[in-house]
């Protein structure tokens, strides 16, 4: 009879030369908690994988059998079934944070814990580890690493030109364990900043998890401060307020944009208020051009509207109740799309996490739209992103 690791060798080399006539691009799905049974390869002999993540739908290997899995709750914490794999959310490759970037890092080779949250579970964010935890009674081996462009679904090339790096990497019966994918084997520096699909091949399945590669002085910010005055008697309305804004955008553009940050977080955001004794003593137009310095009118009222503004016309007392930023909230980065004399459009693309579980990671996208009006520019959207 034939030995059964000889037959699993076959068929992994058939699946390997199976995958290199195909084009590669994959789309990659969420993970999970429950368990899952891998593809069965044999004669007379089974082989069994079990994962707690789901596979994506075109995997390198070609997945066969692969059951459907279902997502955990965020309360269950660590998953504990089969093979967990996790990335840090955010890759940074500038200096402003080189200090924390550089710190020395430790592979951690440990017994899984079951029931447990990692507490500032990445502190080392200049290149990617990868965690694996393996929750079942047998060695489980990591094959390989893709890493998968999001915005256009094309495999990003390692340093030996290849889009597939081998590491052959086992994860020992209950056991987790770290690996680090240098930049001397993949070049951060060389990738567009956005969010990246890193896919593991396990056998004859693929895993993905998204991160974001933040690696551009471009996309770093000012904050301005910004004073919005009436008169002295009017204390409300009086303050001094910091907003932020891309250093892509020219001098006047950042200043318009960082009080736009500013007005939108303090008059158009949950906890905005409009007291009483503005809202008796003011009209809505007066109410309006308090921020056409900032935003077109159009937009002003479209924003006001309902909020400050009833349907007569008149102003109304606003409490939005506080509901503070939100505890997600892990960075964002801006992306500029377009831009001439006439108008600029951009983008932000926001991370959240939270130390709590570090392991649930997701992405969001804000929108921005600056005119060039008689008067200077001017919002006519803006998107807050915390």
């Amino acid at each position: 009879m034939l030995n059964k690791k000889f037959l699993l060798g076959i068929i992994l080399s058939m699946a390997v030369c199976f995958s290199a006539c195909s084009n590669g691009n994959a789309e990659v799905t969420e993970t999970s908690a429950e368990s899952v049974t891998a593809a069965e390869v044999t004669t007379s002999a089974e082989s069994e994988i079990q994962s707690a993540v789901e596979p994506i739908s075109e995997p390198e290997h070609p997945a066969v059998d692969a059951e459907d899995v279902t997502e955990a709750a965020y309360d269950t914490g660590n998953p504990e079934t089969g093979l967990v794999y996790f990335i840090q959310p955010v890759i940074e490759q500038y200096d402003e944070y080189d200090d924390r970037n550089l710190a020395d890092w430790e592979c951690r080779d440990t017994d899984v814990m079951r029931d447990y949250h990692y507490d500032g579970e990445w502190k080392y964010r200049k290149e990617l580890i990868f965690v694996f935890s393996n929750y079942t009674d047998e060695p489980v081996t990591i094959d390989s690493i893709q890493i998968v462009r999001e915005s256009d679904g094309a495999l990003v090339s390692f340093a030996d030109g290849s889009d597939t790096l081998d590491i052959d990497f086992t994860v020992q019966p209950l056991h987790k364990t770290d690996y680090l994918l240098k930049a001397g084997d993949f070049d951060y520096s060389a990738c567009e900043s956005g969010i990246y699909n890193a896919v593991v091949n396990v056998g004859l399945e693929g895993y993905g998890r998204e991160f974001f590669i933040d690696n551009s002085e471009l996309y770093e910010e000012t904050f301005p401060s910004v004073f919005v005055s009436e008169a002295a008697s009017d204390d409300w309305w009086g303050r001094e307020y910091t907003g932020a804004a891309p250093t892509f955008l020219t001098e006047e553009q950042q200043k318009i944009f960082a009080e736009a940050h500013a007005r939108m977080s303090e008059f158009f955001w949950w906890d905005s208020f409009l007291p009483e004794n503005y809202a008796e003593t003011h009209t809505a137009d007066d109410f309006i051009g308090r921020f056409t310095d900032v935003f077109t009118e159009d937009y002003v009222r479209q924003l006001s509207q309902g909020m400050y503004i009833n349907d007569d016309g008149t102003l109304r007392i606003f409490s939005g109740g506080g509901r503070g930023s939100n505890i997600f909230y892990c960075g964002h980065c801006f992306f500029p799309v377009s831009s001439d004399d006439e108008q600029v459009t951009f983008k932000a693309t926001v991370i959240y996490c939270h130390s709590d579980n570090p392991y649930a990671v997701g992405f969001d996208e804000k929108n921005y739209h600056m005119v060039n009006t008689e008067n200077g520019w001017r919002v006519d959207h803006f998107d807050l992103w915390n």
